[in-house]
């Protein structure tokens, strides 16, 4: 016996859909790449049945489309793929034709292939929205992780093939960096292309912020708060902020970062939920300094594979920090960001380019306002602002009297 599952659009026609005794009818449908609001399921006697309710073996479901879309030829989308075998990885991308047709575009890459495709990606956004100065020297943020790490990968190449970048890369000095292996492969990827590499001091942010104790006692203690779900915003503004006051050091106004296309769609998703005014993409000014996202369209799980074929292996993931998942929220829209890009591949084309199109003449009429006390630039939302005041991290921070001299 068999689970008798059947969808029935909107002039009759039947199709059968494969259906797992035990699975929900939700899972059934989001299986057969069909979102559960757009059909009514009912059971024997047509009796309507909620998305939980688990198909029994024998038994018979119809699944009604209650939508006026061509469901059908959308489906048919996502289960058409190449055959044959001996790629690591398949390139897809949902094209919009002039005519108003869809097609998905399908292209398997051999591990070299997807490391040209990282590299040319990485070249044609550089060029496109010019996010290197000539002559201006630009800091890198390199943790040592895949991200950054895939960046400085990829901007080497570059570099090698003669793209002229002033490169400097920057590590944030942590408790056990001198001998942490985090530290160790971040110089390992810089003296690879012959880059420059420093390490940004502790005391450094410490000084920036007047905090009374060191960031990585800050930070913990945070967490035993009523902000904790506040830390990991404290923890990248401390960041960030620092490497303006490096960038400056070194005579840079431009910082790149490994924000890759998950990071920034996510960003956007949070965006739009909550308001908040998000700069370009992806090229973002925030006072004097100029933020460049080179990876903004290459998905994670290109970077993870680009980043095993130039080094031999993905470099074991260290314990998250306890605020990594705190708050949940900002999880739940990388989640969604990542299924963004499953069932429509390339919408990133789409999401930043007009982003970067729409900032383009904001960012000039933008005016940014200064924290009193790490003297960081930032918008203010459309709020009224006093100089003096603190930005939201810094009023974080003095609020628990972590900052010395109030």
């Amino acid at each position: 016996m068999a689970v008798d599952f059947q969808l029935i659009d909107r002039v009759g026609t039947t199709t059968p859909l494969a259906a797992r005794p035990g699975a929900t009818i939700a899972q059934v449908l989001m299986e057969n790449f069909i979102p559960p609001l757009s059909v009514t399921v009912t059971g024997s006697g047509d009796v309507p049945l909620p998305d939980g309710e688990h198909v029994q073996d024998g038994q018979s479901y119809r699944a009604r489309l209650i939508e006026g879309y061509d469901l059908g030829a959308i489906r048919r989308l996502y289960t058409e793929y190449p055959g044959g075998g001996g790629h690591a990885y398949l390139k897809r991308r949902l094209v919009f034709t002039d005519d108003g047709n869809l097609t998905l575009e399908q292209a398997p890459f051999t591990m070299p292939d997807l490391a040209r495709h990282v590299e040319d990606t990485v070249r044609q956004t550089i060029e496109r929205f010019r996010l290197v100065k000539p002559g201006e020297p630009m800091v890198l943020g390199l943790s040592g992780g895949v991200d950054s790490g895939s960046l400085m990968l990829a901007l080497g190449a570059l570099m090698e093939s003669g793209l002229p970048i002033d490169l400097i890369a920057a590590t944030f000095e942590d408790f056990d960096s001198t001998y942490s292996d985090t530290f160790d492969r971040a110089h390992e990827l810089a003296e690879r292309f012959g880059v420059r590499h420093e390490l940004i001091p502790a005391d450094l942010v410490r000084s920036i912020f007047h905090l009374d104790r060191p960031l990585r006692d800050v930070l913990p203690a945070l967490m035993e708060t009523e902000d904790s779900h506040q830390t990991m915003y404290v923890d990248h503004h401390t960041t960030r902020r620092t490497l303006e006051v490096f960038a400056a050091e070194q005579g840079a106004r431009t910082i790149a970062l490994g924000l890759h296309t998950t990071d920034l769609l996510a960003g956007l998703v949070n965006a739009q939920a909550t308001g908040y005014r998000l700069g370009g993409i992806p090229q973002r000014a925030v006072g004097d300094f100029s933020y460049v996202f080179p990876l903004a369209f290459i998905p994670k799980k290109e970077l993870d594979l680009y980043y095993l074929h130039a080094t031999g292996g993905i470099p074991p993931q260290s314990p998250p920090n306890p605020w990594e998942f705190n708050p949940l929220d900002r999880n739940f829209h990388y989640y969604f960001a990542d299924f963004m890009q499953s069932f429509w591949p390339g919408v990133e084309h789409w999401m930043f380019t007009g982003a970067a199109l729409a900032a383009g003449g904001e960012e000039a009429k933008k005016s940014f306002v200064t924290c009193g006390n790490c003297k960081g630039s930032l918008d203010p939302q459309g709020r009224d602002w006093t100089p003096g005041a603190f930005c939201d991290v810094c009023s974080i921070l003095a609020r628990y009297d972590y900052v010395e001299g109030l």
